[in-house]
């Protein structure tokens, strides 16, 4: 690392690929140096140092990477890279191969980069059994900040590179968790997404093992005026002790759940090792929706898994068009050198996974535009976030809606009641009901 160390602090531009795990990651990384005397830049801006954050869940991350690279080196060829992140990690060769030849560190190195940059040594890369990082007081450019309470996975389905890139699973102290959630508080921030790798594997490491619903109790109990959202978890984390809290503190976890599936198809699901069947999960999207009014739900598929026929698909397709979903994303399979997936046989052209994703995105569509359409003249609690032009807003609503409004009277990070009053291609639109005051 002897190219990437600087005698004095200098200009960085930070990019980030991938997950709300990165993102976060990227964000403790930006205070780090900023705190040693950095200055930050954007990558347009010729930094002398760029630090990518990478992905490599899919082919087009690793595609995404590369063609950041070579943008670099041909507009700022003086600039100097360093790669990290889940790319880094699981094949740090290739990187460095890359142009603007870049460095490398991986993802148990990561926090160390600034020290590092300013000189101190490469530190070794322990087993973690907790997450130890800095902490952090904002989250820039951006209205909701994201807490990682959990990273790693003990699953190893069967496409996923993810628990190689990341390691096992391993969670924040609950009182830590708190901490955080309060700094977060005094620099004015009003929802907070609790993030991981897999969220439901949450283990508080300082109380016997406290799970996420203990987690999210506590901090209910011990902060004000701060909503939490979860990010995405498997069926079988969606507990009955979770949804009574949700049922309890409707104004203060916001009523969005994202729960993975993958297929629709059970034979595809055993061959990608989920653990659960299209009926669990069925049965999970169910209770959700009992137990929580006004929910959003939203998924994950991935088409032309190897094995899928168009049988299988015609499965999946039907199983969704079935549920309470509202959204989902959608990709084509990637295989992933490394991972059990990648030497299964029957692999599917990659055209015809194209094709099939093109049609759950359609049917999606129709899905997330039927969802809006219930909402007009509910009155929603929406986070503003972003000025638009002619003096309005956009914001997301604790249901998970992107809702634009007039700016007249609001700030970006306050929480307001809107009334719906109609709707856009991609959210809704509203109107502020007066005499509300903003968190």
């Amino acid at each position: 690392m002897d190219k990437l160390s600087f005698e004095t602090p200098v200009r960085v531009a930070l990019v980030t690929q991938g997950c709300k795990v990165n993102q976060y990651e990227t964000q403790v990384l930006i205070e780090d140096l900023l705190a040693r005397g950095w200055e930050l830049v954007r990558p347009s801006d010729e930094p002398d140092l760029l630090v990518v954050n990478s992905c490599t869940v899919t082919e087009a991350s690793d595609r995404d990477l590369r063609k950041l690279l070579r943008k670099t080196a041909r507009i700022t060829p003086k600039t100097r890279i360093l790669v990290t992140g889940c790319k880094a990690e699981i094949d740090p060769e290739e990187v460095r191969s890359m142009e603007g030849s870049p460095q490398v560190l991986g993802n148990n190195q990561k926090m160390a980069i600034p020290g590092i940059l300013s000189g101190e040594d490469v530190p070794e890369e322990p087993a973690q059994e907790k997450l130890e990082d800095l902490l952090i007081t904002r989250f820039d450019g951006r209205g909701r900040a994201i807490l990682k309470i959990q990273d790693g996975c003990n699953l190893r389905c069967s496409f996923c590179i993810v628990p190689l890139a990341r390691g096992n699973s391993r969670s924040r102290s609950s009182r830590e968790c708190l901490s955080r959630v309060h700094a977060l508080q005094e620099n004015g921030f009003h929802e907070v997404v609790l993030s991981g790798i897999q969220l439901g594997l949450y283990r508080d490491p300082d109380s016997k093992g406290g799970r996420l619903p203990e987690l999210l109790s506590m901090l209910l109990d011990k902060t004000r005026d701060v909503r939490f959202r979860l990010g995405s978890m498997l069926p079988k984390h969606v507990s009955s002790e979770l949804l009574d809290l949700f049922q309890s503190e409707p104004e203060r976890l916001c009523p969005h759940f994202h729960v993975s599936l993958q297929s629709g198809d059970d034979g595809i699901l055993r061959s990608m090792k989920r653990p659960y069947t299209s009926a669990e999960y069925r049965e999970t999207l169910e209770r959700i929706c009992s137990a929580v009014s006004n929910v959003c739900v939203g998924t994950d598929v991935i088409t032309g898994y190897p094995g899928e026929s168009g049988n299988s698909f015609m499965t999946t397709l039907t199983f969704l068009q079935s549920l309470p979903l509202h959204y989902a994303h959608v990709f084509p399979y990637s295989p992933r050198p490394g991972t059990v997936a990648s030497t299964l046989e029957g692999k599917v052209d990659r055209s015809l996974a194209m094709r099939r994703g093109a049609i759950l995105r359609d049917m999606f569509r129709d899905k997330e535009d039927e969802y809006r359409k219930t909402q007009t003249g509910k009155t929603l609690q929406v986070l503003a976030e972003t000025p638009l032009p002619g003096g309005m807003m956009r914001g997301r609503s604790e249901n998970y809606l992107k809702v634009t409004f007039s700016a007249e009277g609001v700030h970006a990070g306050e929480i307001r009641s809107m009334k719906v009053s109609g709707l856009e291609s991609d959210g809704l639109t509203a109107t502020r009901i007066v005499g509300e005051s903003g968190q």
